[in-house]
């Protein structure tokens, strides 16, 4: 920073620590934070230093923008200034920046250097901290060697470490062995001084529920209880997630009343995970009674609770509700995306109900909805969606439009929809445009069926029309060769 800028800020003729962690907390933009933090020191250059709250404040507010070097640089001026390393809580949290970065390796560079770069001996919450975003990243082998190295640096482990330990086993790929070791982990620690909380249980009942053993998980939810460890909103939510997933829903409902008696108040995940199963159960009905609840408690659904109820009204022929339901989301300020769209269109074109389809369709493209690398197949396939529906109740040129449509955006026409603008045409006696959408398959590349072919040809054929079949015949060979 030039030396100009610092000195541009105006200080008062004593500058307190006070003053300029006031300054800097005041300051919205991460970098004229830093800017009043510099200036402090670069006005009295020889008697103003900053203390360790400052140090800590500024490196923790740079990290959490994603400035890690820069943060890094200004713990490593703590020892210089003030004589002791930085405080190890901001030297955790910029592991933790690190992992948010997408940087773990980094990570444990910034870890196995601290000793030397900071003079600072990393303690049981940077191992915490440094294990907790292996696990996340997926670095399970380094995860483990380092949670071995933890009492050889004689760094005992607590149980927010065995916690993370707990979770790399339980969301490791592969089968329920991996569970069977956490819970071997789990079983050991109260001989190691470390008793399970309600996270340790947490965790391993949300490993238990991904494999289908929900017995051993449940028993674990009266055991919680018989070690006065308080089961909470997320081992209820688990528990009805994972017995949705089973298919056992009536059980799902029976532990959603237990925990609502045990005064225990369902959240949005709580209600969403068991909206869902009951919805993929073909229960939608129940659903619906489960959200009207839901908004009368004042929890607030999300798109996810929407589009699990009304995907699962679709399914069940309920069109009606889920449009109703549709009305409610809006009215709520929640947007329909696109798979909540496509849910629709497609309930409603299997009803018949293609116009209605394409007036969604209309709006979903009016709304901003567009394709990205994500979704872009799930454009494809509503847009083609809605031009067959269209074409199956005879609404040839508003198909032909959603087809026009769909060209401008770029979005590609699948050959079994060609075939069937062709075949409408042709049944409505308009064998020219039929032939016209031949060719523009084939311009396109999409090499017409034999069933195309013979719609067309048959279709001039009624009409006598047998040179201009001969033409179109002809034309489609040149093209077909070209391509």
């Amino acid at each position: 920073m030039a030396r100009g800028q610092a000195s541009a800020i105006r200080w008062t003729k004593e500058i307190t620590n006070a003053q300029v962690l006031r300054l800097i907390r005041a300051e919205s933009d991460v970098r004229k934070a830093l800017l009043v933090f510099d200036s402090a020191t670069a006005e009295y250059p020889s008697g103003f230093r900053h203390d360790a709250a400052t140090f800590a404040h500024m490196s923790a507010r740079l990290a959490a923008a994603g400035l890690l070097p820069t943060a890094f640089s200004v713990l490593a001026r703590v020892p210089a200034e003030l004589g002791h390393p930085p405080p190890e809580p901001v030297f955790a949290a910029l592991i933790r920046a690190h992992g948010r970065a997408r940087r773990p390796l980094d990570a444990l560079r910034l870890f196995h250097d601290a000793p030397r770069l900071l003079l600072l001996r990393p303690s049981n919450r940077s191992y915490t901290a440094l294990l907790a975003v292996l696990v996340a990243h997926n670095r399970l082998d380094l995860a483990s060697r380092l949670f071995a190295g933890m009492r050889a640096a004689g760094v005992p482990p607590s149980v927010a470490s065995y916690n993370v330990l707990l979770k790399a086993h339980c969301t490791d790929a592969g089968s329920g062995a991996d569970v069977d070791a956490a819970l071997r982990v789990f079983r050991r620690l109260p001989d190691r001084g470390c008793p399970p909380d309600s996270c340790s249980y947490n965790t391993v009942i949300d490993g238990l529920c991904k494999h289908g053993r929900i017995g051993e998980a449940k028993q674990l939810l009266e055991e919680m209880s018989d070690k006065d460890c308080s089961p909470t909103v997320v081992t209820y939510t688990t528990l009805i997630h994972g017995m949705c997933r089973s298919g056992s829903l009536d059980e799902a409902i029976e532990m959603f009343d237990e925990m609502t008696k045990r005064g225990i108040k369902p959240n949005v995940f709580t209600y969403s995970s068991l909206v869902d199963g009951l919805c993929k159960g073909g229960r939608s009905l129940k659903a619906v009674t489960l959200l009207d609840r839901m908004v009368s408690e004042r929890c607030q659904p999300n798109a996810i609770t929407y589009s699990a109820l009304i995907n699962g009204l679709c399914k069940e022929g309920r069109l009606g509700e889920a449009l109703e339901i549709l009305d409610r989301m809006r009215l709520q300020g929640k947007k329909p995306d696109v798979g909540l769209f496509g849910k629709l269109i497609d309930g409603l074109c299997e009803s018949g109900r293609a116009q209605e389809a394409a007036n969604y369709l209309d709006e979903m493209v009016l709304s901003g909805i567009t394709p990205n690398r994500v979704t872009w197949n799930l454009h494809v396939r509503i847009n083609n969606t809605v031009v067959v529906g269209l074409c199956a109740v005879g609404d040839s040129s508003r198909a032909l439009r959603v087809h026009q449509s769909m060209k401008s955006r770029g979005i590609s026409t699948e050959p079994d929809t060609f075939h069937h603008l062709v075949d409408c045409y042709s049944k409505k006696g308009d064998v020219h445009k039929a032939a016209r959408v031949v060719s523009e398959m084939l311009l396109e590349g999409c090499v017409p069926t034999r069933e195309t072919w013979a719609v067309v040809i048959g279709g001039y054929w009624e009409r006598r029309n047998v040179r201009e079949a001969a033409e179109v015949f002809l034309d489609g060979l040149v093209v077909g060769v070209a391509h």
